[in-house]
């Protein structure tokens, strides 16, 4: 739920009543739409019943500080993710730091382009009021924006989704970090001012719970997959039965995480892999997909390896795009082109970017894994279009969020040629924003998440919201500086 405050000059003018009027005008069409954008609004205004008021006389926008507090715990007792502060002509400043003090969610002022009030006016002197007394890091890290409804758009996404995030909770199944992989682990503790909780279960439940699964639950999930996908069994790593424990693992995995965790990560290596004896793919493959044998089912983020930073990014991707993130490791880099490759699967929604699954489903090839003792990857080549990458890096204690919108790129012949290692493996690539030495050195991770569209505008509100750096990678200037404090 979004937030909408309209204020107004508390002084009578002889133009008070044609002011009001229009702050009543423009404050309705903002909350109309947003509104129409899908988004509940509560209507501050409405909530103090300002619009009865008008009607008898008084003024629409909110005057006073007995108001201005009031709307305020309004706001606070229920929840909303932020607050639009309608700033459309003058007000004192402090009846906004107030209500600001008081609800402590992140704040937008706006303003149109209508030359008649003063509103740049009301943006400037309360934005820098807000500077200036500081009453909490929404007051420090407030955004505006002027006549651009847009721009309301992306930052409202935001605000949503970084409030669900805060109260949502990550599963991690088994204990990071991977192949000694460190900077997949982080602050748990400290990444709960970003992530509601994080839930660590050991992958022994899944092994446990996929040998109970029913033999016939197992044996229709293996018919589907096997006529709805191009299957190549190879008698050695992928056979009838190894794809049946893979289908168990999925299962019982799909089971464990049930609809309450906003992502998901699954170690695999070695426990899974090498020990039980068959990696665990299926499970990045489908949790992050609409569809499986037994339906339309919620869409999960999901990573490897135990990727903490991995799993939130692919999360807020989600919640940002609505869009199955896709997750993989930088498998190559050329001055000219970047290739992200899964070890055996992603969601499969990249298969053909397709919204029937079911083509999505017969883009897609099971063959013999490359590593782990048996098993299928579940490869294809992404289709071009336009991504936004994203990836919350740590570097020296300190989070960075990096992202960048990439152009997806044809994975021709010749290319296609020189893949060897993991070559069943889903492949996406991209055209490299910069080039191959200051990709390389920029990077905080081996992997990336990624959904198609540009969503960089509420990236960047996000990291605002968050208090970490954003660093743009289709921005060289970014780039240096953040290399420049190494």
């Amino acid at each position: 739920m979004i937030g909408v405050a309209t204020y107004t000059d508390p002084r009578p003018t002889a133009l008070s009543g044609e002011r009001e009027r229009s702050l009543l005008e423009k404050h309705s069409q903002l909350v109309e739409f947003l509104r129409k954008e899908g988004f509940e609004v509560l209507d501050i205004n409405a909530e103090l019943g300002k619009y009865g008021s008008f009607e008898n006389g008084n003024n629409f926008g909110i005057d006073s500080m007995e108001d201005s507090l009031r709307g305020a715990r309004i706001a606070l007792s229920r929840g909303i993710s932020g607050i639009i502060f309608g700033l459309w002509h003058w007000t004192e400043s402090n009846l906004v730091t107030a209500f600001v003090k008081e609800a402590n969610v992140p704040v937008l002022l706006y303003t149109d382009d209508d030359p008649a009030w003063a509103g740049s006016t009301c943006v400037t002197s309360v934005g820098a009021s807000l500077w200036e007394s500081a009453v909490n890091e929404y007051a420090l890290r407030h955004f505006r924006i002027k006549g651009n409804l847009d721009g309301v758009l992306s930052w409202v996404r935001a605000v949503e989704s970084v409030k669900k995030l805060s109260l949502a909770r990550i599963l991690l199944f088994g204990a990071p970090y991977t192949l000694g992989m460190e900077h997949l682990m982080d602050d748990l503790p400290r990444l709960k001012g970003i992530i509601g909780d994080f839930i660590m279960l050991d992958q022994y439940l899944i092994v446990k719970n996929a040998e109970e699964v029913p033999g016939e639950r197992v044996e229709s999930f293996y018919r589907w997959l096997t006529s709805k996908t191009r299957v190549e069994f190879d008698g050695k790593m992928l056979t009838p039965e190894s794809l049946k424990r893979q289908i168990r693992l999925y299962l019982a995995a799909k089971d464990l995480v049930g609809s309450e965790s906003i992502g998901v990560s699954i170690k695999c290596q070695p426990e899974l892999s090498e020990i039980y004896g068959t990696t665990a793919c299926l499970i990045p493959a489908f949790l992050p997909f609409e569809l499986d044998a037994e339906g339309e089912k919620p869409v999960i983020p999901t990573t490897c390896e135990g990727d903490v930073k991995g799993t939130i990014s692919s999360s807020l991707l989600f919640l940002l795009s609505g869009k199955p993130p896709l997750f993989g490791d930088i498998k190559y880099v050329d001055d000219d082109v970047v290739i992200i490759a899964n070890c055996g699967a992603a969601s499969l929604y990249y298969a053909k970017l397709s919204e029937d699954p079911e083509e999505n489903l017969k883009a897609t090839t099971l063959r013999g894994q490359c590593q782990g003792k048996s098993g299928a990857a579940l490869g294809y080549r992404t289709p071009k279009a336009t991504f936004t990458f994203a990836r919350l890096i740590r570097r020296g204690g300190k989070h960075y969020l990096l992202y960048f919108l990439g152009e997806g790129l044809e994975i021709d012949e010749d290319l296609e040629n020189k893949l060897l290692w993991g070559r069943q493996w889903p492949h996406t690539a991209i055209r490299n924003p910069l080039d191959k030495e200051t990709f390389i050195e920029v990077m905080g991770a081996n992997h990336l998440s990624a959904v198609p569209g540009d969503y960089r505008r509420e990236l960047r509100f996000v990291a605002r919201i968050w208090g970490v750096k954003a660093v743009d990678l289709n921005d060289r200037s970014e780039v240096r500086a953040f290399l420049e404090g190494l």
